[in-house]
């Protein structure tokens, strides 16, 4: 039979395979990867959808039906690292003087949560500690 000090470290070693170091996970796809799509927001909060474009382009409609109907908004975005700025050129913040909006953003497979860096035009800040699904 196996003597005390041996019992231990038995123990121990079978102690740390199950309890160790999970294994190691595929990288996650960089942010300029995954923020292409298209989002909404679900109800309490709107029905709001959104597409952002490999091309630096987004879109906004009242619903995902209307992405390709009726936009309420369009732009331009860049995404640095986590932070996603947005410039508008057409909408209701057009006419701003500074129509440009600044998030911290969470992306991933299921969806973008976006936290206000900075924006004026009321429309967008509704952003703000939000997070919209991924449709596509």
């Amino acid at each position: 039979m196996y003597d005390r000090g041996m019992r231990k470290v038995l123990i121990a070693a079978l102690l740390a395979s199950c309890g160790g170091k999970p294994p190691p996970q595929p990288p996650k796809a960089p942010n300029t990867e995954l923020i292409v799509g298209e989002f909404e927001r679900h109800p309490p909060d709107g029905t709001t959808a959104m597409r952002f474009r490999a091309s630096g382009d987004y879109e906004v409609a009242k619903t995902k039906d209307a992405l390709d109907a009726t936009l309420a908004a369009s732009g331009k975005f860049a995404l640095d690292g986590d932070q996603l700025t947005f410039t508008q050129t057409k909408g209701p913040c057009v006419d701003l003087h500074a129509p440009v909006g600044v998030y911290k953003v969470v992306i991933s497979k299921v969806g973008i949560h976006f936290a206000k860096v900075s924006d004026e035009c009321g429309d967008k800040r509704k952003l703000d500690g939000q997070t919209w699904w991924r449709i596509k």
